[in-house]
């Protein structure tokens, strides 16, 4: 009782201390100059703190401070920053003062006046040098700060030391300056902002200008000693916590690559700096001897470029927990390497944008003493709703304390290449989050199972889950497999000769990368000999499970050859496809062609929209015909003539009603279809696309130009620039006039030109203005080919071979109008469109496109003329598969010729809905026939109907079929006819396959998915195509495993090309079987002098190879093979006196020649052992020396 007693009174006493200190913002009577930002305190230290604030006019500032609030010290002038940029042509006023020489875990008072303005009074505290507890509040992504007042009410009832801010301040981007207001400005007297201290990262949509840096990097990284821009670290009560900008990968190098460019030489210079700063930090004292590690950045581990840099230094160097944001989607995961588990935790903030019941903010907190570090993670549900917790990440210094019990090891025995069943209750144990691992000894090499059913399994503290998972059995003979205390022999027997097949992959057509529209299938698989013996395998190739062609292989046992196919498919949808037993996959063969109404553009340049889906018509507020777009399947569709491409401005309009009903959101992403989620990120339907012409939405620099609406009603806007950092992009201000409006006319428009930047306008409100970019001779990325979409785009993860983003997002909402320039439009020019939109206005010179939608402005009708076919006979009947409702109409006109091009008959047949047949009786024998189809499109105001044709099969003789897309293709279309590509409508989780060369066959280069980004990644497939290695399975290659001894006689053999059956039978030493595979390769070296075993009776094939011991077998091995290399003088090794005197010469020779160095400080390491990546790397290197 007394210590729940003594809880309760320094709560008590904390709540009236901060009572007492609240800040407060008071004016003068005749207020002049105002806080525009801050305070706010950056750089938090036990000695030091630095006040910053921002002023709306130039005028002297003081501040003082101290201990006692009622006697402060005398106040000190402060002058505006002399560094600080324009914006909007003004010179920022913005002020910091440093208060330096205090006292750890002190509260000081500190006042800013601004003269003949407003004055601040607030206080702070300064970092303790021994804190009993420690307490700190992350989050990300605050954007436009919704949940402002919720974290406002937890800071003064926490009560932290300091915050943690991931970064994604703005909404827009870091060129709009205003926009950094919606953090930096207290918006309450006593704002949290004034007496909490912040320790920011920088998110990517801080970046696009120099402000950022200007309120948050040119101090904290003064103060912290950043050498790498946004990189530094501090210490705290044991933490050793660690900020990072990791915009150099997750936005510059994304933005480049995702869009099949390469990042400059600058933005790959700062990675690496980056990457040599963190790993020097990690090996500081202050790192080492912390308690804890943290690091914080924006982009989070489930990015792909974090992921390809940070996991491999901050694991190794023992970083306890990773925050970060972006995603939007809270997240928690840990190591993808079971010996690292939960050793390191990543934990992504939810987003503190919106209330989310997941989660808006983290509390982190740790006692004096305690080797376990909290973190809370509380969210609500909306404004005024009680902040709940929604779940805890319990981070201790002990690491993966497990226990297994419940084991069982099935079967006992097995074929070659069988697997065995490990299953076992894994509980807890510890007292922090662990990763469920099941560390299986196999003969004294432990294997482990760590990716089960559902992905890595975390478990809290006390926590337990069953799993179960499979080992593949390798090698024949007894297997002695332990788990915890229980221990079972696992007997591995002779498999007859057996295919296995894997890595199925497909394309499309015969271009370079897939082409969806194409009816031919191009397919391989591999095909493995996984029994002990030689063998053919017959691998099937099959369509929906039925077989469809089948080849013949040859192989050796544990060889692995490209079984490859092709086939073509002649009627159009979906199929599932395979080889032997391999995963299907689907494919869609596209067919159907229809009615497509063509909107004219009325500027007279000829960029005409399609009407994709079937809309129907609506009234504007001017009694003008609208067309109402479902969010579903409508879109209108602008290809690209080339006539509207900007040089260096642009202007686009859209006149758009958008509706409220069936919303609860600012924005329309509800009325759209709603996504099934594919990587794990919570992604949403928004950005609903106004206008955009590219490829994607963001995530790079996708597209010229852009308009579309988010979540929040907020519309952002952009260009692309063919720059890494290329996205101009801007939103919304932040006055709650500016964004759609709902049930209303609004004529959006955004404008663009490099003198004076990005302007937005919604009907008569100026609603952003962003300056011209800072980018200096970095052109328009203008997507040539690409057409204007009004309603549809493509977002998220950009696809380079699909050449789009992995979602598809539509806009539901009427549409009267639409225009684009070749100009910035002035506002006074807007206006005048608006106000007169009937006439070509303003600039109608650079008007590329004028779309309205009056009924004599659309064309319904279209035609589609097929080839001329050969027949047999008089056509006698045509059988037809269509669709169509109301007063839509396809008609058929069946011409026949003698000659292929002059029409000797026709008859002409009206097509009914559904499938049927038409009688052609009665028509002359003839050569040729085609068929002319006219469609005719029902746009009306209740329900729209667009005539589709799936099929025709005209008998002459012969049938002759049109089903496929590719059999349309071979006609031609006219007017307001087409074809509906399917997969503008569809999500993809991932790009299509990386094919290679079609016929390529053997020769295809295997698909290890473990090597991607390994260092060694093209020494292994060179490795792999000189056939010096196999993979430990069809897809994997193992590259940070050990080397045996057994594995590399077998490689020096392979190199050398050897007859295994000359060399096969019994082997002087005892512990190699005949039936090892690797027995007929150590016989081989034996008997060549390549190797003389570890005793005179002893190989030791399964024991790993040491560095010093593969130097001896290569030396050898070059003797054998008459192999002279130059050798150049070298120093010796450090560590030369630990080299077995056996050996010297041998590491002298090849230390010599080059083909082995040393692992750094000079440093051999003769008893270190070799990787299968290092070997790799080693023997593609002496291939190339002797050619």
């Amino acid at each position: 009782m007394s210590k729940v007693f003594k809880r309760m009174q320094a709560m008590f006493l904390a709540v009236i201390m901060i009572v007492g200190v609240l800040p407060t913002v008071s004016q003068a009577d005749d207020v002049g100059a105002k806080f525009k930002n801050g305070p706010y305190l950056l750089a938090p230290k036990e000695h030091s703190m630095v006040v910053v604030w921002e002023s709306t006019e130039n005028v002297p500032s003081t501040i003082a401070y101290g201990t006692d609030k009622e006697a402060m010290c005398d106040p000190i002038s402060v002058n505006v920053n002399e560094d600080a940029p324009d914006f909007q042509g003004t010179k920022m006023n913005l002020f910091h003062y440093k208060l330096d020489n205090l006292e750890a875990g002190t509260r000081y008072y500190y006042e800013v006046k601004l003269e003949n303005g407003e004055t601040c009074s607030a206080s702070f505290r300064t970092l303790s040098s021994d804190p009993s507890q420690i307490r700190m509040i992350t989050l990300s992504d605050s954007h436009i700060f919704a949940t402002r007042n919720e974290l406002d009410a937890a800071v003064k009832e926490f009560d932290p030391d300091v915050m943690l801010h991931c970064g994604d301040m703005v909404e827009g981007t870091g060129a709009q300056a205003e926009q950094f207001s919606f953090w930096f400005q207290g918006k309450v007297d006593n704002d949290f902002i004034h007496s909490y201290p912040v320790v920011y990262s920088s998110g990517n949509h801080d970046q696009g200008g120099v402000y950022f840096n200007t309120y948050v990097y040119s101090i904290q990284d003064q103060e912290y000693g950043g050498t790498v821009e946004g990189d530094s670290s501090f210490n705290y009560g044991g933490i050793h916590i660690i900020t990072m900008n990791s915009n150099p990968w997750g936005l510059f190098q994304m933005n480049s690559e995702a869009t099949g460019a390469q990042a400059d030489e600058a933005t790959l210079k700062t990675i690496e700096n980056a990457m040599n700063w963190l790993k020097a930090d990690l090996k500081t004292d202050a790192a080492t001897k912390a308690d804890f590690r943290m690091i914080m950045m924006h982009h989070p581990v489930s990015d792909a470029y974090t992921k390809r840099y940070i996991p491999d230094v901050i694991e190794p160097g023992k970083v306890d927990l990773m925050l970060s944001g972006h995603t939007h989607s809270y997240a928690r995961a840990v190591s993808s390497n079971p010996e690292v588990g939960a050793g390191t935790i990543y934990l992504t903030h939810q987003d503190a944008r919106t209330y989310n019941k997941k989660g808006d903010f983290f509390y982190i907190t740790r006692d004096k003493g305690s080797d376990v570090l909290k973190v809370e993670n509380y969210g609500a549900t909306g404004e005024g709703a009680e902040s709940k917790l929604a779940n805890t990440t319990l981070v201790a210094k002990e690491k993966q304390q497990l226990k297994w019990s419940d084991i069982s090891i099935e079967p006992t025995e097995v074929l070659y290449n069988g697997e065995v069943t490990v299953k076992a209750t894994v509980t807890n144990v510890g007292k922090g989050l662990a990763a469920a691992v099941i560390p299986v000894d196999d003969n004294g090499k432990t294997r482990y199972l760590y990716e089960f059913e559902d992905g890595i399994v975390t478990l809290d503290p006390g926590k337990s889950a069953t799993l179960s998972g499979t080992l593949r059995m390798e090698s024949l003979g007894k297997h002695t497999l332990k788990l915890a205390d229980k221990t079972v022999d696992v007997n591995v027997t002779y498999r007859e000769p057996t295919a296995g097949y894997a890595n199925v992959r497909i394309k499309q057509g015969d271009k370079d990368v897939s082409d969806p529209t194409s009816n031919v299938l191009h397919i391989k698989a591999d095909v493995n000999n996984i029994g002990n013996d030689a063998g053919t395998f017959n691998a099937e190739f099959k369509v929906n499970g039925e077989t469809k062609d089948s080849k013949q292989y040859s192989l050796q046992s544990g060889e692995s050859k490209v079984a490859e196919f092709s086939y073509t498919f002649d009627k159009a949808g979906d199929y599932e496809v395979t080889i032997g037993n391999a995963k299907p996959q689907t494919i869609t063969v596209e067919g159907s062609i229809q009615g497509m109404p063509v909107v004219k553009d009325k500027s007279g340049n000829g960029n005409n929209a399609y009407v994709h889906g079937q809309p129907e018509y609506g009234t504007d507020d001017n009694g003008k015909q609208t067309l109402v777009l479902d969010g579903k399947r409508d879109y209108l569709e602008i290809p690209d003539s080339g006539s509207y491409t900007p040089k260096d401005s642009m202007t686009g309009m859209v006149w758009a009603n958008l509706p409220s009903a069936g919303t609860t959101k600012g924005g329309v992403s509800e009325l759209t279809e709603q996504y099934v989620d594919l990587d794990g990120k919570g992604a949403i339907p928004d950005h609903n696309p106004l206008m955009v012409k590219g490829i994607g939405l963001g995530w790079g620099t996708p597209y010229m130009f852009r308009m579309a609406i988010r979540e929040t009603g907020k519309v952002t806007y952009g260009v692309c620039l063919q720059d890494d950092n290329g996205e101009f992009s801007w939103n919304d201000g932040s006055d709650e006039n500016f964004g759609i409006k709902k049930d209303t006319w609004v004529q959006y428009t955004s404008a663009f030109d490099f003198e004076t930047g990005g302007d937005s306008y919604e009907n008569e409100l100026h609603s952003a203005h962003v300056d011209k970019p800072a980018f200096e001779n970095a052109p328009i990325k203008t997507w040539e080919g690409e057409p204007m979409y009004i309603g549809l785009g493509f977002k998220n993860t950009l696809q380079t071979k699909r050449n789009r983003g992995m979602y598809h997002t539509m806009l539901p909402g009427a549409v009267s109008q639409v225009r684009f320039y070749t100009s910035k439009l002035s506002e006074d020019e807007v206006t005048a469109v608006r106000n007169d939109p009937t006439a070509g206005g303003a600039s109608a010179d650079n008007m590329k496109i004028w779309l309205d939608f009056e009924s004599s402005n659309i064309d319904t009708a279209g035609t589609h003329t097929t080839e001329w076919v050969e027949i047999t006979d008089a056509p006698t009947k045509l059988a037809y598969d269509a669709a169509f409702a109301g007063k839509a109409s396809i008609t058929a006109t069946v011409q026949t010729s003698d000659d292929g091009k002059t029409v000797k008959e026709e008859k002409k047949v009206e097509l009914a809905n559904g499938s049927n047949t038409a009688d052609l009786t009665g028509m002359a024998k003839a050569k040729y026939a085609r068929i002319i189809t006219k469609f005719v499109s029902d746009l009306n105001a209740t329900e729209s109907s667009v005539p589709v044709l799936n099929e025709y099969a005209l008998t002459a003789g012969e049938t002759k079929t049109w089903n496929t897309l590719i059999d349309w293709q071979k006609g031609t279309f006219e007017g307001a006819a087409g074809h509906q590509d399917s997969t503008v409508y569809k999500n993809y989780a991932k790009d299509y396959d990386d094919y290679g060369t079609v016929g390529e066959g053997q020769e295809d280069e295997t698909k290890f998915t473990d090597i991607e980004n390994h260092w060694a990644e093209d020494y292994i497939k060179r490795a792999e195509k000189l056939h010096l290695f196999d993979g430990t399975s069809p897809t994997t290659f193992s590259p940070d495993v050990a080397m045996t001894r057994g594995m590399f006689v077998k490689v020096l053999g392979s190199l050398a090309k050897i007859d295994t059956a000359a060399y096969a039978g019994k082997s002087k030493f005892a512990d190699v079987k005949e039936e090892d595979y690797f027995c007929a390769y150590v016989n081989w070296a034996q008997k060549n002098g390549i190797v003389a075993g570890t005793s005179p009776t002893t190989f030791s094939p399964n024991e790993n190879i040491t560095r010093e011991q593969t130097a001896v077998m290569l030396s050898n091995y070059m003797d054998y093979a008459k192999i002279n290399l130059p050798e150049s003088e070298v120093s010796a090794f450090a560590d030369n006196d630990q080299i077995s005197a056996y050996a010297g010469k041998a590491v002298q020779r090849m230390h010599a020649t080059g083909l082995m160095v040393g692992r750094g400080d000079n440093m051999f390491v003769p008893q270190g052992e070799s990787t299968r990546a290092e070997m790799a790397t080693i023997l593609v290197q002496f291939c190339d020396k002797i050619g």
